[in-house]
């Protein structure tokens, strides 16, 4: 499975106007070897020359960009989610659940969970969810969060046997459960992203296998 990286959007530009530089850097090949005699030919071609000096110094900002980013998500996958805070990046090893019967079973009866881990409901599409903790017996934190990965709302210390619905939103794409304290621990909010391949890719992209 190929591997992507995060980019922001000023490092999306500079790569795309590297890519764009590459026809620039062919053309000016072209109109070398063509009619260089004329004035407009000699015009055209110097323009292009100047090009390609600014367009080397972008083609080397766009290779070290992604030789620089890359390596932060290069080891993430499937089975772990990467939640990025003001604080760094957390990482969590997450059972998926993807499926109505895996979303229905949930966490039920589990009698501990490690601190590093949680589970991932995915839903096919963005949805309103609301959650409970019928039949749960480790207390939670809730992180409910959009198509993008971006967290839209946290129901912290969820009660065990509570079956008190818990609202997360219009739109819910996925809920990852941590353990209780987990999200306050790490200071984890509202407005940050967690990085998996579920994600949409404009703002997380997928991580990839290991």
């Amino acid at each position: 499975m190929p591997r992507y990286c995060k980019q922001t959007t000023l490092e999306r530009g500079k790569i795309s106007r590297a890519a764009h530089c590459v026809a620039l850097f062919i053309g000016a090949g072209r109109y070398r070897g063509a009619g260089a005699g004329s004035p407009v030919s000699r015009s055209l071609a110097s323009k292009l020359t100047a090009g390609r000096r600014l367009c080397g110094a972008l083609v080397l900002g766009a290779v070290a960009i992604s030789g620089a980013v890359q390596p932060a998500f290069s080891t993430c996958s499937a089975d772990q989610v990467i939640i990025e805070t003001q604080s760094g990046q957390h990482r969590f090893d997450v059972e998926l659940a993807d499926t109505s019967a895996e979303r229905a079973q949930g966490l039920m009866f589990r009698e501990s969970m490690p601190q590093d881990a949680g589970m991932l409901f995915v839903y096919p599409k963005p949805r309103p969810v609301s959650f409970w903790m019928k039949n749960t017996l480790i207390p939670l934190d809730m992180i409910f969060t959009d198509q993008r990965g971006v967290i839209v709302s946290i129901h912290k210390n969820a009660i065990p046997y509570d079956e008190t619905p818990l609202f997360g939103g219009d739109a819910i794409f996925s809920v990852l459960e941590l353990n209780s304290g987990v999200s306050k621990g790490k200071n984890i909010k509202i407005g940050d992203v967690l990085l998996h391949p579920a994600y949409d890719f404009y703002i997380s992209t997928p991580c990839g296998a290991k």
